[in-house]
């Protein structure tokens, strides 16, 4: 009466982990330079802060489309 399905069940903690602990990594390696470079110059604390905000955009919306796309694929694999 074991659990059977380990590997599907370790590949969906690694796809979860991969969508959501990536973009988390990015928003606080680019955040901590912001910070840095706000530090170093705070006269140019508009420009600092629009080109991190691109970034995090950036990041933010493809994080957005990979669980998108995990959550369709999901649905797609219990429908089948």
């Amino acid at each position: 009466m074991g659990f059977k399905h380990w590997v599907q069940g370790i590949e969906m903690i690694v796809m979860f982990l991969v969508v959501v602990a990536l973009p988390c990594f990015f928003i606080g390696l680019w955040g901590t330079s912001m910070i840095n470079e706000l530090g170093n110059h705070p006269s140019k604390s508009a420009q600092i802060q629009a080109a991190a905000g691109w970034k995090i955009f950036l990041v933010e919306v493809v994080s957005f489309v990979l669980l998108i796309g995990l959550f369709a694929f999901l649905f797609n694999l219990q429908n089948a």
